[in-house]
């Protein structure tokens, strides 16, 4: 400890560029993860949100895992609703919505029953009382839109209003719209009102059930399929392809980081072999040597990853607010202990080469 200290004290310049390369790659790869994890988040934040209270989809099979394109018959329903108790019809339909101005939004109009757990809490205003009212994600504030404000709905061209706004209720990178049973029938071609018609169901959303139900279900059903909620979040339009690249990057700057640091730290002990050689001739172990330069990279990587955890976090309250960043401390404590790690890695090469260099040799300026 005290050789590496001593070390790291007297060439300050040689480890300060050091540490800002690591500076610099750790806040890349956080700010890169952060950006993943908020666009992931604004394209299925509704739907993730339901894995807190349900743990499956009965999804039209033809639909390819698009809640968009689901339709479940009644006949399915009712199967359905034979086999597993609480069931929850979730609807979905994209459309647009058009202000007094005419300017138009893209929205996605949900359907859920507002007793059930999976409804959303209000965060300003109150429930929808009334057939035309809607509950919408706070994000459409950013087109102008409040708290009683009225807009013209594309499909019934209709005239709805907004009675509160909930928050982080987002799909495939629009605002959701909470719809009453009543806006819903109107939307889907039926008689509000009438107890004769089965609500029109996009999917149905159940709860934890045991394997052999999800079997007997998949047996029975003529059109439906049973799928975990994760597993319908690449039917959104993009969802995989998005966070694949973005992933992709991830993996190849955690595989860059690991060749610029090895580098980095072969190059600073290769022009410390004549030292190393000193040592060794004094007496001092390999064992000895190998604990001083894992201290070093141990202070330079934890300090430089935890400035770079600061920095990201700073540059992300920076950003508007039109640009989805989320970066959960689970992730952050996870990146920065990989991030860690690699540069460990990184300084084996540099450890190979202190073991094996020859103590007269380095004093006689030769490379071992």
């Amino acid at each position: 400890m005290f050789l590496a200290l001593r070390e790291l004290a007297y060439s300050k310049l040689r480890y300060i560029m050091v540490g800002l390369i690591i500076f610099l790659l750790s806040f890349l790869v956080l700010f890169v993860s952060g950006l993943a994890q908020g666009l992931a988040n604004d394209n299925a934040a509704a739907i993730q949100n339901m894995e807190n209270e349900a743990e499956y989809f009965v999804i039209d099979e033809e639909a390819e895992l698009q809640l968009t394109r689901s339709l479940i018959d009644d006949e399915d329903q009712q199967i359905v609703n034979n086999h597993v108790d609480d069931t929850q019809i979730l609807g979905v339909h994209q459309g647009t919505i058009q202000d007094e101005e005419e300017s138009i939004t893209d929205i996605t109009k949900f359907f859920v029953d507002p007793d059930s757990n999976l409804y959303p809490e209000v965060t300003e205003g109150e429930l929808p009382s009334e057939g035309h009212e809607v509950l919408a994600n706070e994000s459409i504030q950013e087109d102008g839109y409040a708290v009683g404000d009225e807009f013209l709905e594309d499909t019934t061209e209709e005239i709805f209003t907004i009675s509160g706004f909930t928050s982080n209720q987002t799909y495939s990178h629009t605002p959701v719209l909470y719809v009453t049973e009543e806006g819903w029938q109107e939307m889907s071609g039926s008689d509000p009102g009438s107890d004769d018609d089965e609500l029109l169901a996009s999917a149905l959303v159940l709860p934890e059930i045991s394997e052999e139900t999800v079997n007997d279900l998949n047996n029975e059903l003529g059109d439906g399929e049973v799928v975990t909620i994760q597993e319908s979040l690449s039917g959104i339009p993009g969802y995989s392809e998005e966070q694949g690249s973005l992933w992709m990057m991830i993996v190849f700057l955690f595989i860059i980081s690991a060749f610029v640091l090895a580098a980095f730290f072969y190059v600073i002990t290769i022009q410390k072999l004549t030292q190393f050689g000193i040592l060794k001739a004094i007496g001092a172990n390999v064992s000895e040597l190998a604990r001083a330069i894992l201290v070093q990279v141990v202070i330079i990587s934890v300090t430089s990853v935890a400035v770079g955890i600061g920095a990201t976090y700073l540059v992300a309250a920076l950003l508007p607010v039109g640009m989805p960043f989320m970066l959960p401390v689970t992730m952050v404590a996870l990146l920065a202990g990989l991030f860690i790690v690699v540069a460990i890695l990184g300084s084996l090469l540099s450890l190979y080469k202190v073991k094996k260099v020859d103590a007269l040799e380095a004093i006689g300026g030769m490379e071992a």
